[in-house]
């Protein structure tokens, strides 16, 4: 229970942290993808309200070389500017080619300008990104202006900045999943001795009232055999025995708690097992007058504790004498799981599963009341638990048994007519 509340916790904290750094990632890249394509863009516009004449690296038109254009950022200084590689198109107001200038370029012919041009016209838009050029067309009295801006180096940085950050942000998370460690421990220490100290308890009270119990029913007993049948004490010997198995039931499960539970792994066999605990309850099942059935298939073998699994079989199939109801069925079945008895399973699993099931007819389980049957002390119906002298305590044991052997159980049903558990070992 500790470590899976380590768990929860741990998982929760990088998950939160995790959201953070996803946001902070992309609100960071897209604001600097954003601002440099900003930025591109008040160059283009600046080229193109020159009319392509005076170039960024010819002057800032205002007399003064260190200062930005009027209309550009200030954060834009001549030597960004003239950093920049830029070319030109000038079209007529039939998309003829009248002017084209790439003195700023290199390794870059004509030729490529035209064939960029051309594709930005045909696009009917007035900027967008063709390969790595940002381009802007502009309406001029002689037709237009496309100015073409080259991204390359922007992008490199851009995408450089993209793997620095992710390597950052994976550094960071790695350190705090690490201090997440260390912390969640420290967290769920008090929750730990609490909880420790509530499980000695248990087992150590256990322990003690098993010896005034003994004397009692052996005093019982004695008292008896001098008086003679007797209502009183066969009541003391029957809240005894409720006692003594209450006793036994808080024991198991405090060593199951504890990881203490003597859990001894064989490999045996299965059927045999289920078919002589589900026996063992034939008999009452005919003084009850309830329908007993078993389908069992034969030389099932399974690797596990053979004595847990027969007290697993042994709980579900009392549970399910206890409340079915008057002449009602009881049916149990072990298979190996196959497209063929897939129906018969409600529990999602692999074929070649091993499934144990137990069937009965009555109230049934509310199917808002199934996730807590395997809670301690859970009852859905308090006055017939009483009659029938559970404490709620057997599923509890068997769903302890069950995630001892890596199993899942599982319980459906419909409300009034049936109910089901099944065990997918």
């Amino acid at each position: 229970m500790i470590k899976k509340l380590r768990i929860e916790f741990i998982a929760v904290m990088m998950g939160v942290l995790f959201a953070v750094f996803a946001i902070l990632f992309v609100v960071l890249n897209v604001f600097m993808q954003t601002g440099s394509r900003s930025q591109t863009e008040q160059l283009l516009q600046y080229v193109a309200q020159q009319d392509g004449l005076a170039f960024p690296f010819h002057g800032t038109g205002n007399g003064n070389r260190n200062e930005a254009p009027r209309g550009l950022s200030p954060d834009l200084n001549p030597q960004m500017m003239r950093a920049g590689r830029f070319f030109y198109v000038k079209s007529d107001a039939q998309g003829n080619i009248i002017e084209i200038n790439s003195e700023m370029m290199f390794d870059f012919t004509e030729s490529d300008a035209l064939s960029l041009a051309k594709d930005a016209l045909n696009r009917y838009q007035t900027n967008g990104v063709i390969d790595n050029y940002q381009y802007l067309v502009s309406p001029k009295a002689y037709g237009n202006i496309i100015v073409f801006a080259e991204r390359s180096i922007e992008e490199r940085i851009l995408s450089r900045l993209v793997t620095i950050s992710s390597w950052v942000a994976l550094g960071t998370f790695a350190a705090l999943f690490v201090f997440s460690l260390l912390l969640s421990k420290w967290v769920v220490k008090p929750i730990a001795d609490a909880f420790d100290k509530q499980r000695r308890f248990i087992s150590d009270a256990g322990h003690e009232l098993k010896t005034p119990l003994t004397i009692l029913n052996a005093n019982a007993d004695v008292l008896a055999n001098e008086v003679g049948q007797n209502g009183r004490i066969e009541n003391i010997k029957l809240q005894s025995e409720r006692m003594n198995h209450l006793i036994q039931s808080l024991l198991t499960l405090a060593k199951a708690d504890e990881g203490n539970a003597q859990v001894v792994f064989n490999e045996f066999d299965l059927s045999k097992t289920i078919l002589n605990t589900a026996l063992e309850f034939e008999c009452r099942a005919f003084e009850e007058g309830k329908r007993y059935e078993t389908a069992i298939d034969e030389h099932i073998s399974y690797t596990g504790d053979q004595r847990q699994i027969r007290q697993l079989a042994s709980i579900l199939t009392d549970n399910a004498l206890k409340y079915s109801n008057e002449n009602g069925q009881v049916k149990i079945s072990l298979f190996i799981l196959d497209e063929a008895k897939r129906g018969l399973c409600n529990v999602k699993a692999e074929n070649g599963k091993r499934v144990f099931s137990v069937y009965n007819t009555g109230e049934g389980i509310a199917e808002k009341e199934r996730p807590k049957v395997f809670e301690r002390f859970y009852r859905s119906d308090d006055s017939r638990a009483r009659e029938s002298g559970g404490y709620g305590l057997g599923l509890s044991i068997a769903k302890a048994i069950a995630d001892a052997h890596k199993a899942r159980i599982a319980v459906d049903g419909k409300a009034g007519e049936w109910v089901r558990f099944t065990v997918v070992m």
